[in-house]
Parts: structure tokens; sequence; C-alpha cells
């Protein structure tokens, strides 16, 4: 089995959970022996089935496209934001008029990022108990997954990570995340642009006001400027205020006064509270991900504890054949080297078999031959613990070959890489032949998918030694 993390063997349960909900079980015979031999608690041996089932549906890799999707969704999304904050800026400088109305550019500085915090504030209140996707940040992301996700594993692994998401009570605080950071990437964009132009070009600033009083704007500025004057930032003398009606000419020192504190408002008001909401979003999120879904709970996996944890393991049953029914066995085509690691397993051999059949090269070991129930499972259980790149599986050709014997070879087959069948006692008849019941296991194992069959050892040997 590849290595999986633990987040992405969460997910593959939730998908596999979601899957047999609600088409039915999955055939899972091979993987659950190997669960079962492996042993450890329930959730580790569900984590370990959804891995071992995630690798042979490869549902590993479509894992990895998904998250290269919503990676691409947020890249789209950062450029968007950038280019927002870009635009916010230029907008707060523009001057139809000679001059830069202040409260026009405050608003449009900081109107649209303050708003959607408040949105977002206003979310706890109005969904308390739900967990919602970050109001729009969150729905333009899942629109824009969607509008790339392509099939139904990819629609499922989806939807799947946003089910655990919930369960883990983590998809508001992610969608949240997602949001402040996309909105600090405008306002950063926004500041610094706003810094180039007040480098760039000379600007002048004035309020203007119909209703009210120059009095009520020398106090807005003030209080506005409180904060920002606390961290460093100047902000303008009264007397400068109530000269800056468009009718006086004021000296440059007056307009640096009003680019700093348009500066300051920018940063105290914009980045410090989505900064500081970001650390929420972010220590939120580290609680959520400590508390892992409890597995044994969920409708799905409730019903696994019996095969998983059985009472008194067995071997299994095989059902009544059908016409041809033949196992198909997961063989990788690559032959290994002669030195790869390597086991050799007789299976179900007579008691009067020469045992090993061949002289076993360097780094080969010798499982024996396998037969009984105890057997097949201390089998399992080294296969397990002490992996190998090769098998060498082999069985009496002089048998039949039933169908309960090649589904066990498919079974063992999943064990490693690479899987080579060996005939035992397959001789020719005097006239050259194959006789009927060779010929019966070369149709039934290549049905199954081997394809490295032998009857010698020497080829068996000479191909490894020249891979």
């Amino acid at each position: 089995m590849k290595d999986v993390d633990v987040s992405s063997a969460y997910w593959l349960a939730e998908a596999l959970r979601l899957k047999e909900s609600q088409w039915g079980p999955i055939e899972d015979t091979a993987e659950v022996r190997r669960v079962v031999a492996a042993g450890g608690d329930f959730t580790q041996r569900v984590l370990r089935r959804a891995c071992y089932l995630g690798e042979r549906l490869g549902w590993l890799l479509v894992q990895q496209q998904v998250l290269r999707w919503l990676r691409g969704c947020v890249l789209v999304l950062g450029v968007i934001f950038i280019l927002l904050g870009l635009g916010m800026a230029a907008g707060a400088l523009s001057r139809p008029h000679g001059s830069v109305n202040i409260l026009l550019a405050w608003v449009a500085l900081l109107g649209a990022p303050s708003l959607s915090l408040l949105l977002w504030l206003v979310s706890f209140w109005w969904q308390p108990h739900q967990e919602g996707r970050g109001f729009v940040v969150g729905h333009i992301t899942m629109w824009l997954s969607q509008r790339f996700v392509r099939g139904p594993d990819q629609a499922l692994m989806l939807r799947a990570l946003l089910s655990l998401w919930g369960q883990q009570a983590s998809l508001r605080w992610r969608f949240g995340l997602l949001n402040h950071v996309l909105w600090l990437l405008a306002l950063l964009a926004a500041a610094v642009m706003l810094v180039l132009l007040l480098t760039a070009k000379r600007y002048s600033f004035a309020w203007e006001t119909t209703l009210l009083t120059p009095s009520h704007f020398v106090a807005w500025v003030q209080l506005v400027g409180w904060l920002p004057q606390q961290l460093g930032f100047a902000m303008p003398e009264m007397a400068v205020i109530a000269q800056s009606d468009g009718s006086t000419l004021l000296p440059m020192s007056a307009q640096v006064q009003w680019s700093q504190w348009l500066l300051g408002c920018l940063v105290v008001y914009g980045m410090l509270p989505r900064l500081m909401a970001l650390f929420v979003c972010i220590f939120m999120l580290w609680r959520a991900q400590r508390r892992r879904s409890e597995l044994g709970a969920l409708p799905g996996i409730t019903e696994l504890k019996p095969r998983l944890q059985p009472q008194t393991e067995y071997v299994g049953v095989d059902a009544i054949a059908g016409e041809d029914q033949v196992p198909q066995a997961q063989v990788v085509q690559e032959r290994p080297a002669l030195l790869a690691p390597t086991a050799v397993i007789g299976i179900e051999l007579p008691s009067d078999q020469v045992w090993p059949p061949f002289m076993l090269p360097d780094r080969w070991r010798d499982e024996g031959v396998v037969d009984s129930r105890e057997q097949r499972h201390q089998l399992l259980t080294a296969l397990v613990q002490h992996p190998v790149t090769h098998l060498v599986l082999c069985v009496d050709a002089e048998q039949t070959p039933d169908r309960g014997v090649v589904a066990w070879l498919a079974e063992l087959a999943t064990y490693a890489d690479y899987c080579s069948i060996y005939l035992l006692n397959a001789k020719d008849n005097q006239h050259g032949e194959k006789p009927d019941r060779r010929e019966s296991w070369y149709e039934r194992l290549k049905k199954a998918g081997f394809y490295a069959i032998y009857t010698h050892s020497e080829p068996l040997l000479f191909e490894l030694s020249s891979s």
C-alpha cells in the first residue's frame, strides 16, 4: 500500500461511506483480509480498508486531481482580488474635479472590505449552528471547482471532502480563512498601489459636503484618525482639516498629512481587523482538526465492525461458480530484478512434493507450503509485516485449477508489485503436447490476469536476471 497521510485516509473513508450508502457495498474481501491480518483498533482498520480500496480504485490519483483543481481555483481568486485591490486604490485617488474627495476615497478603500467583514460576523448570528461557506467567497470557490471537476469519481471526492470538513466543524473556518487571506491580498495590493501613486503623482485632497457643517467633518476626521495616530500615522491638524474645503490652497505638507491619514486608515481599519479574523480562523481550524470525527458513530461505518473486527476469523467460502468466471488479479507488468525481495510460496501442494522446488537466489524468502486456515493467516500476517516486491506462487499442475485456488492466487498477488506463477509437475506428454489439465491452468491464469507463468525454474530465473 502506498503511504497515505491521516487526512487523506479520512477523506477516502468518507468517500467510500458516501458511495456505499448510495450504490451498495464494494467488493472488498481481499482488502478486509489484509486489514484483519494487520490488526489495530476499529478506526485504524476502517482507515486501512479505505486506503487499500482507494489504491485499487485509483482514488489516490483522483484526490490529487481534486486538490490541484481547488488550488487552481484559489489561485484564480487570488489574482482577481489583487486586481480588485489595485482598482480600489486607483478609484480612491481619482480626481474628476481636480482634487481627491477625502470622504469618497475613504469609502472606496474601506467600503467593500468592511462590508464583507461585517457579513462574515453576521453569519455567526444568522447561521450559528450551520456550516456556512464564507458567503460569496466560499460559493465562488465551489462554483469554480465544480466547473473544473469532471467525472463521477471527482465529484464524489469533492462531495466527500466537504462532508468531512462539515463533520469536523471546520468548513466555516476554512472558507473564513480563505475569505480573509483573499481580502488581505486585495488590501495589500491597494496599499502598495496607493503608495506608488502618491509617490509618483501630486495629489490635493479636499472634502465636499452639502448637508454637514465643517465642524462635523473635523470631528469625523479626528475620530477616525485617532487610532491610526496611536500607531504612528500622521493626522491632519484641525486647521488643515477645516481649510481643506477646496477654496484654500494648502501647502504640500498638508497634502502629505492627508496621504498618511488615508494610508493609516487603510492599514488600521482594513488590514488589522482582517489579520485578527485570520488568526481566529487559524486557531479554530487547528482546534477542529484536532477533533477527528468518530468513524464508529457514522452510518455506513458501524456496519463494517463485524467484518473488520470479527469475533472469529475465517478464510471464506467460495460462491457457486458461474460459467468460466475467473477472479481478476491486480498484476504489474514491469518485471523486477533477480535480487529484488521475493517470497516463494507453495499453494496446496501434495505431501510428497519436494520443497523448495529449486535453489533460491539471495534475498529470496521461503514461506513454505500453505494449505490450512492457520497457515494462510500466518502467511498474510508475514506479508503485511515484511512486504516483498515479487511473489512466486507454486501450484500443482496435476490438480484441477478450480476457481477457489485462482481466487486465492489473485488475492495473494495484491501483496506484491509483481507475481509469477510456477506450475509444478507440468510435464509434456509423449507426443510433446500440453496435457488438458495444464492447458486449463494456462487458460484460467491468463483470464485472471497472470502472464508470468512458468513450468520450469530456469526460464523464470533467466528472465529475472536479464531484466
